[in-house]
């Protein structure tokens, strides 16, 4: 069986993902176990590299010393990138955010940040970009291998589709496809991050995920950390969501075409 592991490690990987993270919702369970893909991550790497592969995991998961130019750009290129969708957006017509967190508890921002890696990132990103990506890019192109994994991280999603209380059920399955093409260009960006500092996945995974989940419900929602706390939903804008995608998709399109696909590997 080990052996068996070992030699279709990614299968594993991917089908042990979908076990923990979907049965719950599958059997009727709360929800999303948002958990599933670090999991299912740190136990291929433990069944398939041992104790090296573990002590290398948590190495790249701690490296921050990766120069101040790829901080900014782990923190802020999401920003600049939804500050983009957002003028665009408001050329077509669009009002401008409350920019509420901003305006009433900036103090909280950086609170805030914290909170939502263990809500996000923290449950993914040992998955993704832990085993997933150094996985694929000794094997494909660094390009290649990132619309693989946005392929899965977009259809790892699919329950919450379903879910009244996700934010996905508010854009619909038809909108399935479009979601999954976010995931692969945001993917895509993330491989070039993980790539230029070497292996971080502080950078290249959690920092950067969870900055592109930050600055989304910062700048576009009127939520706040009182808000968001309580549970209250800020809704979807359908039109900046899709204008968003593209932005993304165009930016990550940059990127391969400025690296010639190679992504900083």
């Amino acid at each position: 069986m080990l052996n068996f592991i070992r030699k279709q490690s990614l299968l594993f990987f991917i089908v042990l993902t979908l076990l923990i993270s979907w049965l719950p919702w599958l059997s009727g369970g709360q929800g999303f176990f948002v958990f599933g893909p670090s999991i299912a991550g740190v136990i291929t790497i433990a069944l398939v590299s041992g104790k090296e592969g573990l002590r290398e995991l948590i190495q790249r998961a701690l490296k921050w010393k990766v120069g101040w130019k790829w901080w900014f750009v782990a923190l802020f290129l999401p920003a600049i990138l939804t500050l983009i969708a957002l003028g665009i957006n408001l050329m077509m017509g669009a009002t401008l955010p409350p920019f509420s967190f901003i305006k009433t508890e900036w103090y909280w921002l950086p609170i805030f940040f914290l909170i939502t890696i263990i809500g996000g990132p923290l449950g993914e990103e040992f998955g993704w970009r832990g085993f997933m990506l150094p996985h694929l890019q000794r094997k494909m192109t660094p390009w290649q291998a990132s619309l693989l994994i946005g392929l899965a991280w977009g259809l790892w999603h699919l329950p919450q589709f379903f879910n009244p209380e996700a934010v996905h059920y508010e854009l619909g399955l038809a909108r399935l496809p479009l979601y999954v093409l976010a995931e692969m260009g945001l993917a895509t960006l993330m491989t070039w991050v993980y790539n230029k500092t070497k292996g971080s996945l502080l950078l290249g995974g959690l920092i950067y995920h969870n900055a592109d989940n930050f600055w989304g419900v910062v700048l576009l929602t009127s939520a706040t950390m009182s808000s968001a706390f309580a549970g209250q939903s800020t809704g979807v804008d359908l039109q900046f969501w899709t204008i968003s995608v593209i932005v993304t998709t165009l930016g990550a399109l940059l990127i391969c075409l400025i690296t010639r696909g190679r992504l900083g590997n």
